[in-house]
């Protein structure tokens, strides 16, 4: 049995989303890398998980591309002295530290966790009360994600519409992932 076409449409199920999400993610920017080296240009690829969590991908790194693209734009904008241009470059440009300010913070939090999680290294350690109290705190903290994850996406949304990214605007903030030299 051979590969079969799959349709391309949302997957309903959200924990197969999300699988769908993890195994294909690393395909995207596989095939983002195999493009820079191939075509010689700079690339990056910005993903947004279901959860909010951003994930990149860039050649020769995210920032440096994303440097060059805004400083081409800034110099494309002056030429052009269109002051709605402008100032939907500012907010673009005020979202686009924004959500460096959101990387650099999940790369803090993840180191964090990582620290801590190498502090419990099995089960055993625990008597059973504790590890009931360790179980009550995780439905706790999953609440807390899972309200965090929806406010996020919540969030997301209302920046996307605050900014007035119609569907071309959005085949703008695309084209990032495709930067020439």
């Amino acid at each position: 049995m051979g590969r079969r076409k799959i349709e391309m449409k949302l997957v309903e199920i959200l924990d197969t989303r999300q699988v769908t999400f993890s195994k294909r993610r690393p395909g995207v920017f596989n095939k983002a890398s195999e493009f820079a080296i191939l075509s010689g240009v700079m690339v990056v690829v910005i993903i947004f998980s279901i959860g909010g969590k951003p994930f990149t991908f860039g050649s020769p790194d995210v920032n440096t591309v994303i440097d060059c693209f805004m400083s081409d734009k800034k110099e494309e904008d002056e030429k052009d002295q269109d002051p709605i241009s402008d100032n939907n470059l500012k907010k673009l440009e005020e979202y686009h530290i924004d959500l460096r300010n959101k990387i650099d913070e999940e790369t803090k939090r993840e180191k964090r966790l990582n620290k801590n999680l190498a502090k419990f290294q099995s089960l055993d350690d625990f008597n059973f009360n504790e590890l009931v109290e360790r179980k009550q705190a995780l439905g706790k903290l999953k609440k807390r994600v899972n309200h965090e994850k929806m406010m996020g996406i919540q969030n997301n949304m209302e920046d996307a519409s605050y900014l007035g990214l119609s569907i071309i605007g959005r085949n703008k903030l695309a084209s990032l992932s495709l930067i020439k030299r």
